[in-house]
C-alpha cells in the first residue's frame, strides 16, 4: 500500500444495491449461503466486494454498504489475502482510534503488511480500496478481535496484537487509541503493564519506522486460481438501471469509470 495515497471518492453501495444489479435479490441479514451467492456473482462478473464479506466470521446485512475492485481474469488473489485484510482491519481500527489516521500510522501498518505476506497486484489493489473505506467507515475493535479469535490462535492473536503496538506508537497516543489498545489486548489475555510498556519502548528508526519481527504462520502467497466466469452482468439492464434514479446513476458511474 502507498503511505502517500491520498483519500480518492469511491463508488459505495448498498449490498443489496449490488445483488439487484447481478440478479441476486438479498434482504436482511445475510447467512453464508447470502454472502456466497452475492460475492460469486461479483466475482463472476470481474468485481472484487471490499471489505470481504464471504468468511465465516464476517457479519454481513444487506444494508452495509461496500465498494468494489475490477479486476482483469489475468489477476488473482493470494491465499494470505483474508489474513491481510483482517490485519489491515485491526491496523486501520487502531489507527483511527483518536478520531483519524496519521501519515506515520499508515507507514508502519504498511510495513507491518509487507514483512507478512506476499502480495498479488489484485491485493494490492483490494487492500488500498479497504484501507480508503476505513477511513470513513472505521472497523469495530470488538468485531476485529472476534474475527480474530475465529481465524487464529491465541498465540498467533497475541503475536499480533503485540506487533500492533508499534503501529499505535506510530502516532499520537490518545485516550481513543488507548481504549481500543486496551480492549485489543484483554480479549486475549494480555497483561495491560506489557502494552503501556510497550508503547513506551518503541522506538522508530531514522526512516521512521518501527522494526518488526515476522509473525509465525501468517505469510503466506500462494495464488488462489479462479474459475471461469459463470455469470456476467446484463449491460442492458444496467443501463436502464442507472436511468431509473440520479443516485443509482452516480454510483454506476463512478464504478464504471474507475477502472478498479
Amino acid at each position: 500500500m502507498n503511505s502517500a495515497r491520498s483519500l480518492k471518492p469511491m463508488a459505495l453501495l448498498s449490498i443489496a444495491t449490488l445483488g439487484d444489479l447481478l440478479g441476486v435479490h438479498v434482504t436482511g441479514s445475510l447467512d453464508v449461503s447470502g454472502k456466497r451467492s452475492v460475492a460469486e456473482a461479483a466475482m463472476d462478473s470481474n468485481f472484487l466486494i471490499v471489505p470481504d464479506i464471504m468468511p465465516d466470521y464476517v457479519f454481513a446485512s444487506s444494508d452495509d454498504l461496500v465498494t468494489i475492485v475490477r479486476f482483469d481474469k489475468d489477476d488473482d488473489l493470494s491465499v494470505s489475502y483474508e489474513a491481510a485484510h483482517l490485519t489491515l482491519e485491526l491496523g486501520m481500527a487502531i489507527s483511527m482510534g483518536n478520531g483519524h489516521a496519521e501519515p506515520s500510522e499508515i507507514r508502519q501498518l504498511s510495513y507491518v503488511l509487507e514483512r507478512n505476506f506476499s502480495f498479488t497486484d489484485l491485493d494490492v489493489r483490494a487492500l488500498s480500496a479497504l484501507k480508503d473505506f476505513s477511513l470513513m467507515y472505521p472497523p469495530d475493535i470488538s468485531k476485529i478481535t472476534y474475527r480474530m479469535s475465529r481465524r487464529m490462535t491465541l498465540s498467533e492473536c497475541q503475536c499480533l496484537a503485540r506487533t500492533m503496538t508499534t503501529v499505535a506508537a506510530s502516532g499520537a497516543i490518545g485516550s481513543g487509541k488507548i481504549i481500543v489498545m486496551r480492549t485489543l489486548f484483554s480479549s486475549f489475555k494480555l497483561d495491560e503493564r506489557d502494552l503501556y510498556q510497550r508503547l513506551m519502548n518503541c522506538r522508530s528508526s531514522a526512516s521512521g519506522i518501527i522494526e518488526v519481527d515476522p509473525i509465525p504462520t501468517l505469510s503466506r502467497g500462494e495464488v488462489i486460481p479462479r474459475r471461469e466466469p459463470m455469470v456476467r452482468i446484463n449491460l442492458e439492464l444496467v443501463a436502464s438501471k442507472k436511468r431509473e434514479t440520479e443516485t443509482i446513476g452516480r454510483i454506476l458511474s463512478e464504478i464504471f469509470k474507475s477502472g478498479d
